[in-house]
Parts: C-alpha cells; structure tokens; sequence
C-alpha cells in the first residue's frame, strides 16, 4: 500500500493473522516516519450501521416534528380563515362580525378590516332605518294632509257656494220681474258669480285630479255642435269659426265642454278680443284649434303652461286674474280622453295657439224624439235651508214660477211641515243644524211620504253625489241653483242628472 509515492492513502490490508482491515497511513516527512492505522472491517460494519441508524431514527424524529410543527400552523391558518368567512359572511348577512385575532399580520389587518366595514354597515344601517322612519312620518303626515286639505277644499267649496246661492236666485228673480232698469248690473253681478264659480271649480278639481277622483260619462259626441254652442254664448268676443256639420268623439260632454271654454276664455283674457277657432279631421284624430294674437308667450311660460298654479309673472293689478288652474285642468280632461295637447307661440305679442286632438268615434245612433210635456203644474213646495237669505230668495223664484212655497231653516221643523202638508217637492239643504241633509231625507222616506226630494248644497263632489242617491234622494243639484237647475227639479230629472260639478 505504501509502495507508492503518495504521502498519504487508504486500502485493503490482511495482518500477519490473516484478519482483514481496513488501512490508512500517512508520512511525517520532517522526521521520516511513517504512521499507519488498520480497522477490522467487521467493527466497522457495526458502527458503520449503528451510525446509519441514529441518523435515520434523527431524520424521521425531524420529520414527524416538521409535520406536527406544520399540522399546527396550517390548523390555526385554518382557524383563522375560517373565522374571516364567517365574519365576512356575517357582514353580507347584516349581522355582527366577529374575527378571531391572529399573530399573523395580514391575517390581523383583513380582520380588522372587516370588523371595520361591519361597523360601518351597521351605521349605515341606523340611518337608514332612522331616514325610513323619517320617511313613513313624512309620508303619513303627507297623507293626513292630503286628506285636509281634500277635506277643507270641499269645506270651502260649500262655504263659497253658500253665499253665491242668493245672489243667483235674486239675478234670476229680477230677470222674471223684468226689471229694465237694473238689467246692466245684473249683467256684471251674473258674470262675477260666473267667475267666481268658476274659481271654485277650479280648485275642486284639480284636487280631484290630484287624487285620481275625476270621473267621466263617455259616450259619442257631435265636438262639432258643441265647439259651435261654446262659441255663440260668449258675448264681448268675436269668434272666428271653421267647422264641419259633425265630427264626432268619445267623451263627456260637460267636460269636453269645460276644455272649449277654458281655452276660449283663456284666449279672451290674454288676446285682443278676436279668437279663431278650427275644427278638423285628419289620420283618426279630432283636431281643435283655439288662436288668438294677443300678448304671445315667451320660451320659458310655454314650457311651463300646463303646470297647476303656474301664471306668468303680473302686475300687482293683475288684470288677467285667474288661479292659474285652467290650462292644467283643460291637459288632464284631455289626457284621460286619451287626446293630447299643445301649446304654441311664437314669442311675446305674437299671440298663442292651443291644438286638442282627440281619437274619433263612429257617428252615435240618432236620439228619439223629445216627448212634449205639458207645462207644470202649480205645485206645492217645501224649502229647508238654514241660510235665511237663500232659502227666502229661493222660495220668491218659485213662488215667481206659479208654486205655493213654504220654507224651513231646521230639520225639525222640515219635518213638520212634511208630516203636515205632503208637499209635492222638497227642496233641502244638507248642511242643517240641528240634522244633516241626508239623516233628513231617510226620515221623510220612512214617515212613508211619497214627496219628491231634491238636494241643493254647496257639497257638490262625485261622492255627495251617490251618497244624495243613497240617502233617497231623487235630484243634487249644487249651489249655486240657476234658474234652469229649478225648472229641472220641477220637471222630475233623475239624480245622476244633476251633477253639475
């Protein structure tokens, strides 16, 4: 083994007993020795293999904690996520969330920001329910004061009503004495009752309108003689007429008539005294046309002109007057008509333009023939009012028709003179103080009196209307009665005639 030159080497060596070892030697060159050390090779298999195995049983021992070591960490990972789900479930649910803390930092972070949003959320939440319950107030409070306001527009209603009922009756009550003398003035107090009527109309309804309570009569119509008839009972105005003999639609014929007049009358009030109306057919519609060329409109009042109470700024005289009711009114009769309106102008003193159109309809079967009547007869009738002068000026204008009258200003004593003297009409007030209208007529219905019952009230909504039929009722005729409005009462209308709002 040493033969060599190597300084150093390992081998195979076989000792002079012939027992196999494992050699290795060295030279010490400075002093010319040489060292060399032999093993037995069956010691060195032992220790060979007890050294394999401390390092195998080290190496699974290292393994096995490795694995604990990782189970551990990867279970409270595990922990971990699983508390972020549920807390970011929570958040989505609405409810609480709660996250685990963690030592690891993102994992702290994402909590903490979760935790943060469900805060928020909650916040969010609070004023939320705190802005509905807000809400839910203001919408309840709306509704009550929607509901007093419908209430104190009837109110209202009556109320003006009420007065304008005598001067009525007393204008009519000249006109049948005629009375020469006073005829100008009765002429100017019967267009400012008109007026005023109208006003009131007005505001009852747009709160019809408003609360979806207008209510329409449609049947086939000649718009042709209606549009005709609006346009000869306008004195003080000179009507420029194009017309066919007929064009007829589907509509109500009060309030068909209540949009030719607004719109003529609007023309009257901002025109120069000459209005053109147009009549015409063209592609399935019914198209009416009301000019005038007076002061015109200017862009911005024509993009507004159909919105309730909207009017274009006026002088404090303000000589046009008016609620600024009637053009909204006239859109909304329109639209439920299933018609359509437009306003034009070309800008101030170039006058204005309103076109109706409405779907056509087939021409209606021919009406029959009226059936003469003879004239009344003189009849008896009973006046129930608590308003002295209108039951007094009522009573004269019957009285100035040829009839016996007796008048009433309580319940108690209407029913007095019913059990009394059976009048063949009565004519009653609803609002009466001691017994309303209405528990009146039920009585004089149950006391087995055959008397004809008209209501004459300054209540004069749909719903008065069914409830006048409801009570017994044979008429409802509103305040203020015209002179016509009696001689129908007189002459045995049914109820459902007599709605005159």
């Amino acid at each position: 083994l040493m033969q060599g030159a190597a300084p150093e080497g390992v081998g195979s060596t076989t000792t002079l007993e012939g027992e196999a070892v494992a050699s290795a030697y060295t030279r010490v060159s400075h002093y010319g020795w040489t060292v060399a050390v032999g093993v037995p090779k069956t010691a060195i298999g032992a220790a060979a293999f007890q050294g394999v195995a401390i390092y195998g049983w080290g190496l699974a021992a290292s393994l096995l904690a490795s694995i604990g070591a990782a189970w551990l960490l990867s279970a409270r990972i595990a922990r971990t996520f699983r508390s972020l789900q549920q807390g970011t479930a929570a958040l989505g649910a609405g409810a609480d969330a709660h996250i685990a803390p963690s030592r690891v930092k993102e994992f702290a972070l994402m909590g903490q920001a979760i935790e943060a949003a469900a805060a928020q959320r909650a916040a969010h939440e609070a004023e939320r329910s705190r802005l509905l319950a807000s809400l839910e107030e203001a919408l309840a409070a709306s509704h009550e004061a929607s509901r007093t306001k419908d209430e104190f527009l009837a109110m209202l209603g009556h109320e003006l009503r009420n007065p304008l009922s005598p001067i009525v009756a007393s204008l009519d009550l000249m006109d049948l004495r005629g009375e020469r003398s006073s005829e100008r003035e009765r002429t100017i107090m019967r267009r400012q009752v008109q007026h005023l009527k109208r006003l009131v109309d007005d505001l009852l309804d747009v709160s019809r309108i408003a609360t979806g309570k207008m209510q329409f009569e449609l049947q086939p119509l000649n718009l042709a003689d209606l549009v005709r008839h609006a346009a000869t009972v306008r004195p003080g105005m000179t009507v420029e007429l194009a017309a066919p003999e007929s064009l007829w639609v589907n509509g109500d014929d009060s309030r068909l008539a209540q949009v030719v007049n607004n719109l003529m009358s609007n023309a009257e009030r901002f025109g120069n005294g000459v209005v053109r109306v147009g009549l015409s057919a063209s592609e399935g519609w019914a198209r009416l046309e009301v000019a005038d060329s007076g002061i015109g409109m200017p862009p911005e009042l024509l993009a507004r002109v159909f919105e309730p109470f909207y009017q274009a700024p006026q002088q404090l005289a303000r000589s046009t007057g008016g609620l600024g009711l009637g053009l909204a009114i006239v859109r909304k009769i329109v639209e439920l008509h299933g018609g359509r309106i437009r306003a034009h102008s070309d800008g101030p003193g170039c006058g204005s333009r309103f076109v109706v159109e409405l779907p056509l309809a087939a021409q209606a079967a021919p009406a029959p023939a009226a059936v003469q009547t003879a004239p009344a007869q003189r009849q008896s009738i009973l006046v129930v009012d608590d308003n002295a002068d209108a039951a007094a000026t009522t009573a004269l204008l019957l009285e100035q028709l040829g009839h016996e009258v007796r008048v009433a200003h309580t319940a108690a004593a209407a029913l007095a003179e019913c059990m009394r003297c059976r009048p063949a009409l009565a004519i009653l007030d609803i609002g009466l103080p001691d017994m309303d209208g209405y528990a009146l007529a039920a009585a004089i219905r149950r006391g087995g009196n055959d008397t004809r019952l008209v209501a004459l009230t300054g209540y004069g909504q749909q719903a008065d209307l069914g409830r006048a039929s409801a009570a017994g009722f044979d008429l409802h005729l509103t305040k203020p009665a015209t002179l016509d409005d009696l001689r129908r009462a007189l002459s045995g209308a049914a109820v459902t005639d007599a709605a005159t709002t």
